[in-house]
């Protein structure tokens, strides 16, 4: 059991009064610690809200840190009911004429006789169809209602486009089929068996395996897809035979620098006379027959050197299914059971008066300079192809036999001229408004003459510009037309004509550096007020004496009354932003005058924007050594001097420096043929470059021998030195306002440590008084007992 004392009872003495007063005469040090901490977790807070208002100017100065997001446009249209449309940094100021001669539309078949309820039984059976080159089978069951057809096809995982969807008309349910995207490469088919297809038996890849797209240039594929050094001559030659086996006219694609794989699929379509679709499906070349069935298709891609160093491996285009392999099977939804509701057709426009050319009939024909004497003959046009005709069937039949097709409208096609059985020509006429059509093919395998083709003898001109979508982003640089209406057709167009017209937008530019303005006066208000000296009070700002605070606040500064890193007086007309009205005053608040800025706008509105956005762009003094790239991330921004020898035609040395080094800094560049890359360590410490120039490229000349020097001028805007300094220093954990937080936090660790200790010195120093103060009682009041007893006062 512990003892209760009662200090001072016995003696009148109040001992817990003398052990309170001496604890807290010996807690002066804890005390200090204390006083400490609280100062040191004010100055945190302090950097709390230090590093938020950064980032508040962190997140208007990177709106300015780039051109691409200063160079803006207010767009314009004379009637947005035809036309609207939007600009990105890489238009012009200027108004453009627009004619819309028809818009672009997705494909739509119904079926024309349904089922009474949706769910009702469509039978076991299988069903094909085809959309934008790819093929799919649907096989159904006895039990698969009309409503499950339209699930299996949604939910199919190869549908490659096509969303079906059922129709209450007349007392009946109809399949419908619908595309997802408009446009004439985006047709559906309803094949009567499998499509022949091919496709390469690997990948293309690039990036060390990863699948190619469209956009891969070819000398970016993986060794040994691709691997040596162009010279210039180098070929791919597409050939082979079409769906009937006759052979296709050669397509030779030369090969260079600037070769996609987008234009080896143009010319595969190109040398089949649009006969076939070829697409890029995960990493993979597939070339799809046109006509569905039993084919003849065969596709050839051989490569030509011309005895240069570079190979050039596709993987290898082999047949991947069989056309005609498989049979549709299901009953009453062949293509002759469907009604093509919406043609898929591409939009048509004029741009600026473009195309001037006039409209152009196709014409194809069959030469027979001896007549036919038996058999029968099939004509495929668009993906689908006749009933056999007989060989001596008149203008007529032929006609109406095209005419059924679902891949011909009334009037696209005229036949004219000999039937077969007699010996000139029988001449095909398309209608003008379908321009360049594809090739029609002829089977004459049944014929007395076999041999017999279609010849393109003109090819059609349409006179406007083809689109397969109403979204066109790529007639005028960084304009997107949205179309939603015709304007009509006239002669020139002239008369129905939209006018886009595009302004520049300064007013988005100016709120963009007044909001700047704002949020750097937010972070300099609350430096000065953080760090200042009260002198009435006599006592200091809890940032005073900061290093990172003070370092940030001069960087912000500097960057906005120094000269932008890059600029020089000889080549640009603004240096720096005090040149665009920007001004700081006495007690460091930004400002900017809008007169000053709108002046130097109106007289040189690109160079403005450089000023304040550009991001490491570059010019070189020399012409043999020129600037090529630089890194935005890791090259520093200002001047250097380069050095490079020429001998035998290729850079023999190359060396760099910055300007204001001294000649004992010189470093040597990495040579790659004709173009030389600065030094790119990193230090592991930290992973920054360890030298100026990383990413740094440049081009070199070397038709010419010798020693040749330049100065390289990098340039950045003055916001995107402001973001790069804001960058550092609000990252988290490595920013360097968290670093001067994180050891702000581990001196109060060590003086939480240090009042801990403190608190249990005094706590033991208070248990020893308490017990020596006890004693004191104890005996004092045994003597004043002995005293009591002895009877003396």
């Amino acid at each position: 059991m512990g003892t209760i004392n009662f200090p001072g009872l016995s003696t009148g003495i109040d001992t817990s009064t003398i052990i309170t007063q001496i604890i807290a005469a010996d807690s002066n040090i804890k005390n200090m610690y204390s006083d400490r901490v609280k100062n040191l977790q004010s100055k945190q807070e302090a950097l709390v809200t230090f590093k938020s208002d950064l980032k508040a100017l962190q997140t208007s100065v990177s709106s300015l840190s780039s051109v691409d997001n200063l160079k803006s446009f207010n767009v314009s249209t004379s009637d947005d009911s035809i036309v609207t449309a939007d600009a990105t940094n890489g238009a012009a100021e200027g108004t453009h004429s627009i004619a819309v001669n028809q818009l672009a539309t997705s494909d739509r078949w119904v079926q024309s006789t349904g089922t009474k309820y949706d769910s009702d039984s469509v039978g076991a059976g299988t069903f094909i169809y085809s959309y934008g080159g790819l093929e799919t089978t649907i096989t159904t069951t006895a039990t698969t209602t009309l409503s499950d057809l339209v699930g299996l096809i949604n939910n199919d995982a190869n549908n490659p486009g096509v969303t079906a969807s059922l129709l209450s008309y007349n007392n009946q349910y109809h399949l419908v089929l619908s595309g997802k995207d408009a446009g004439t490469d985006n047709s559906i088919f309803v094949n009567s068996s499998s499509t022949e297809t091919w496709e390469t038996g690997s990948e293309l890849t690039v990036n060390g395996g990863a699948n190619a797209d469209t956009t891969t240039l070819l000398t970016k594929l993986d060794s040994p897809q691709f691997s040596g050094t162009l010279t210039g001559d180098e070929t791919l030659v597409v050939s082979g035979t079409d769906h009937n086996g006759n052979s296709i006219t050669p397509v030779t694609l030369n090969i260079t620098s600037g070769t996609t794989i987008s234009h080896v699929l143009d010319s595969i379509k190109e040398a089949y006379d649009g006969n076939v679709k070829a697409v890029l499906k995960d990493g993979k070349i597939v070339i799809t027959d046109a006509f569905s069935g039993e084919s003849k298709f065969n596709l050839s891609l051989t490569y030509n050197d011309s005895d240069s160093s570079a190979t050039l491996n596709i993987p290898t285009l082999a047949e991947a299914s069989v056309g005609g392999a498989t049979t549709a099977s299901l009953s009453g939804f062949a293509a002759s059971d469907f009604t093509r509701s919406q043609v898929a057709q591409d939009s048509k426009i004029k741009v600026d008066g473009y195309p001037t050319s006039s409209v152009v009939s196709e014409v194809q024909q069959i030469a027979h300079s001896s007549a036919i004497t038996s058999g029968t003959f099939k004509l495929s046009y668009g993906g689908y192809t006749t009933s056999a005709i007989n060989y001596n069937a008149s203008i007529a039949d032929i006609q109406a036999a095209l005419d059924v097709l679902p891949s011909v409208q009334s009037g696209d096609i005229t036949v004219s001229g000999d039937t077969l059985d007699g010996t000139g020509n029988l001449t095909f006429t398309y209608a003008n408004t379908l321009g360049d059509v594809s090739g029609m093919l002829i089977d004459a395998s049944n014929l007395s003459d076999k041999t017999l083709a279609v010849t393109e003898q003109t090819k059609g001109v349409d006179a406007y510009i083809s689109r397969n979508s109403n979204t066109i982003s790529d007639v005028v640089d960084g304009v997107t037309f949205y179309l939603h209406g015709v304007t009509g057709q006239s002669t020139s167009d002239t008369a129905t004509s939209q006018q886009i017209t595009l302004t520049r937008d300064t007013n988005t530019l100016t709120t963009k550096l007044n909001a700047m303005v704002t949020a750097y006066n937010a972070v300099k208000s609350f430096v000065t007020d953080k760090t200042a000296y009260d002198t009435s009070t006599k006592t200091a700002g809890v940032l005073m004496g900061d290093y990172t605070v003070s370092t940030m606040d001069d960087e912000l500064y500097t960057s906005l009354v120094n000269n932008a890193k890059g600029f020089m007086s000889t080549v640009d007309e603004y240096l720096s932003p005090s040149q665009l009205g920007f001004s700081v005053d006495s007690s460091g608040q930004l400002s900017l005058d809008s007169n000053i800025l709108n002046t130097a706008i109106s007289d040189n509105y690109m160079g403005v924007l450089a000023l304040i956005g550009a991001t490491k762009t570059g010019i070189s003094s020399s012409s043999t050594i020129g600037f090529y790239s630089a890194s935005d991330k890791y090259t520093t921004a200002g001047e250097y001097n380069v050095q490079v020898t020429v001998s035998g035609g290729k850079v023999a040395i190359a060396k760099i420096k910055m300007s204001d080094e001294s000649d004992s800094a010189w470093r040597d560049m990495v040579i790659s043929g004709n173009t030389v890359t600065g030094n790119g360590a990193f230090d592991s410490s930290n992973n920054s470059p360890v030298y100026a120039e990383n990413g740094l490229q440049l081009s070199i000349g070397t038709s010419k021998d010798g020693t040749f020097n330049s100065t390289i001028d990098v340039k950045q805007g003055f916001a995107g030195t402001l973001e790069d300094a804001l960058n550092a220093a609000t990252l988290d954990s490595t920013g360097t306002v968290d670093i001067d937080s994180n050891s702000i936090q581990n001196e109060i660790d060590s003086l939480n440590d240090r009042i801990q200790e403190e608190t249990d010195r005094l706590a033991k120093e208070k248990d020893t008084l308490t017990t020596t103060y006890a004693q004191l009682e104890a005996t004092l009041t045994q003597l004043q007992q002995q005293k009591s007893a002895l009877g003396l006062s």
